[in-house]
């Protein structure tokens, strides 16, 4: 699709010098011109040849997505945007053009998907994500349990359900959840999510001795869950266990540095354990990152709403 490379992009691929065109500008034209078979040999070439710059390199892997996408070269498409990501990690137009490039062959492979398989468990699956996605929960979960119905023992349903059911309001909301998560376990022993939004449930309704014993099952079973150590930090707080609570809680901040809740819940924990220092700075953290959260928030909603942008 040519919307893969806008404009703009376009326009910085065509930069280029009077001398005699090179190999790699003969490729970038004629990709420009639409004349990807053509191009596409000699975008290979210039991507090969040591001799090039990573300026030249960067024109032609620009193009050489582009003659990808509109020929269905999935492959040759990753392999330009993997070197460009390689390259430049933080470029502004490499990373646009890399959420285009998924986004299309998302959507070409879930067609293909259902094409190929019409009636297969995964094109199911397929639906409930994307009801997901769209925030039809309900119609999510419905298409969820016909999935466990043509495949009881599929891995990790129970918990999508269960997620879902958490977001949700409502007096039997909680009870239904607890069961998806015990039956995802009963399916995946190893489920952390699983134990951790049981600990999160137990929490809730004030249980913090099973509360524990959930989020510190979920930190053996994933030890990078940051949610977890910090779900059992606060549980210990609560229970006055301020001394055994830092240790989850520094694991959760060294997994999320920039979330000030954590740090708050560290800070807490020092300052009952005495530790004055050592809470001052985490609740300076606590402030800077959440100043740096609320700065961010606002300039994202001044983007997408357009809030502040010049009058025409």
């Amino acid at each position: 699709m040519l919307r893969l490379v806008p404009v703009f992009l376009l326009a910085s691929l065509a930069a280029g010098n009077c001398q005699q065109p090179s190999s790699a500008d003969r490729g970038v034209d004629l990709a420009l011109q639409g004349h990807c078979p053509e191009a596409m040999p000699l975008l290979d070439a210039a991507m090969r040849d040591s001799a090039n710059e990573p300026g030249v390199k960067r024109r032609v892997s620009f193009a050489g997505v582009r003659c990808s996408m509109l020929l269905d070269r999935q492959p040759d498409a990753m392999s330009f945007l993997a070197w460009l990501e390689q390259a430049y990690p933080h470029d502004p137009e490499v990373l646009f053009l890399a959420v285009h490039v998924f986004s299309d062959l998302s959507l070409r492979n879930s067609q293909e998907l259902m094409n190929a398989a019409p009636d297969s468990p995964l094109v199911i699956q397929l639906n409930a994500e994307n009801f997901e996605k769209q925030g039809d929960l309900g119609k999510a979960i419905a298409e969820y349990r016909i999935l466990l119905e043509r495949v009881p023992h599929k891995p990790g349903i129970h918990y999508r359900i269960g997620g879902l059911l958490m977001s949700q309001t409502g007096a039997t909301v909680a009870a239904e959840a607890r069961k998806e998560f015990a039956a995802e376990l009963q399916v995946d022993p190893r489920s952390a999510g699983s134990e951790y939004y049981l600990g999160e449930l137990a929490r809730r309704v004030g249980d913090l001795p099973e509360a524990i014993r959930r989020f510190a099952l979920a930190t053996e079973l994933n030890t990078s869950f940051a949610e977890a150590y910090y779900g059992l930090g606060r549980a210990l707080l609560d229970v006055g266990k301020a001394a055994e609570a830092a240790a989850p809680l520094e694991t959760a901040e060294k997994l999320t540095p920039d979330n000030p809740t954590v740090h708050f819940a560290l800070a807490t924990a020092y300052q009952r354990m005495g530790r004055k220092e050592d809470a001052a700075k985490e609740f300076a953290l606590q402030k800077s990152t959440s100043e740096k959260l609320n700065q961010t928030t606002k300039t994202l909603h001044k983007n997408v709403s357009g809030a502040g942008s010049p009058k025409p």
